[in-house]
């Protein structure tokens, strides 16, 4: 059973429609009854989300609750209008065939006199400049705002490992979500690394011409092992399992015992299959939890986690259990399986902390270290209602107030 605000919204009707199954559908008029009749009948729920005039009639767009619902949909659709269907178009294609996200030319092309400020000559008189007085750099170029998005495809979303070019959309949506937080030029590149050692050296050659570097939709295991060699004075590396969703977690974790009146030293607190929340179990730990299980599932079964359940406050699921214990408050947060932005109150998505813990890299030209995303659990614990489990990812303040926090806490390591 889930603890109001916990884990996944429940309830015995149907499931919410959703825009990442809809369609849009061009008719001539006089054709919504047509489509209203479609959806009456209907094997789940199909919503109406716009209804626009156009050139020839209406533009019709329906969202869908699942998969098999919108196939469904558009066969029906055929079978009832037949001729009068014009043209379907699928948006979450329409928005990918865009790549999301697009470049800005900073300089003026204008003129002759601009092109020469672009020319061999021009570039010649500033690469003098920097080799002799490699701290300049940042001054006189683009890299203070230039951030990489990396991906070796190898946890993108619930997918087993994909050729890199298939996580693309994925990785362009997170570079949307991090430009819109964040204000940085956030560039999109999967890598085609056979593994951490290749991904390492990737991200080696990389480095020069970024602010900064983010893993995402990578294994924890290969994060892990990036990490894991030495990079003294390199450009900072975040990810989105250490940066991101082990950080909101503990935010979650402490807002739900404060919630419940528990002190975080007295309370029980067990982490399912702990080994895909990378640092989560050290930040638990540092954050005042005392009382911490650290659960396998895959080498104690499922049965012992129920005997336990009855003793603990909180269980952290990490791998999705399909049946959870009952006597226990369970906080999802499966990395494969984030809940939708729009109702990301209710359970971590890397989001919540990420943002503002890449602007204080960039800011402060340092690695994020424990005490940053201490201080990123506390700014979110903060921003957080009374009675919620994390404040909305589109709060106004959530990026800044991490970033400050967490630039902070990096002055005073």
């Amino acid at each position: 059973m889930n603890a109001p605000g916990l884990g996944e919204p429940g309830g015995s009707g149907q499931a919410a429609a959703n825009p990442a199954y809809s369609v849009t559908v061009r008719v001539p008029n006089g054709s919504r009854a047509d489509i209203d009749a479609v959806i009456v009948t209907s094997p789940g729920t199909i919503t109406c989300y716009a209804d626009e005039p156009d050139p020839v009639g209406r533009r019709i767009t329906l969202d869908a609750d699942s998969g098999p619902t919108l196939t469904w949909l558009l066969q029906a659709l055929r079978n009832r209008l037949g001729a009068d269907l014009l043209q379907t178009e699928d948006p979450v294609f329409v928005v990918a065939s865009t790549g999301k996200l697009t470049q800005s030319l900073c300089a003026s092309v204008t003129t002759g006199h601009d092109l020469a400020l672009l020319d061999a000559d021009a570039d010649r008189r500033v690469i003098r400049h920097l080799a002799t007085h490699p701290t300049h750099t940042d001054l006189f170029t683009g890299r203070p705002r230039r951030v990489a998005l990396l991906s070796d495809a190898s946890a993108v979303l619930d997918f087993e490992p994909l050729t890199a070019e298939a996580a693309l959309p994925a990785v362009e949506s997170q570079a949307v979500h991090l430009h819109r937080a964040t204000g940085l030029d956030v560039i999109p590149m999967p890598i085609a690394a056979r593994d951490a050692t290749e991904l390492g050296r990737a991200i080696g050659m990389l480095a020069p011409g970024f602010a900064a570097m983010v893993l995402v939709h990578t294994h924890v295991s290969h994060i892990d092992a990036v990490r894991a060699v030495p990079r003294p004075g390199a450009t900072p590396l975040l990810d989105t399992v250490n940066d991101g969703l082990a950080v909101a977690a503990t935010a979650a974790v402490l807002n739900h015992l404060r919630g419940r009146g528990l002190r975080p030293q007295a309370a029980r607190v067990a982490v399912v299959d702990p080994g895909r929340g990378g640092d989560l179990a050290g930040l638990l730990l540092a954050a005042g939890i005392r009382d911490l299980t650290l659960y396998d599932p895959l080498e104690y079964g499922i049965a012992p986690l129920h005997r336990l359940a009855a003793h603990l406050d909180l269980l952290v699921d990490l791998i999705g259990l399909a049946s959870p214990p009952e006597q226990v408050p369970v906080l999802r947060t499966r990395p494969e399986m984030p809940p939708p932005l729009a109702s990301a109150t209710s359970g971590p998505r890397p989001l919540h902390a990420l943002p503002g813990l890449l602007r204080a890299a960039v800011r402060t030209h340092q690695p994020i270290s424990v005490a940053a995303r201490l201080a990123a659990i506390q700014a979110l614990v903060d921003l957080t209602p009374p009675g919620g489990l994390l404040p909305p990812v589109d709060h106004p303040r959530l990026a800044p107030a991490v970033a400050d926090a967490a630039v902070r806490a990096l002055a005073g390591d």
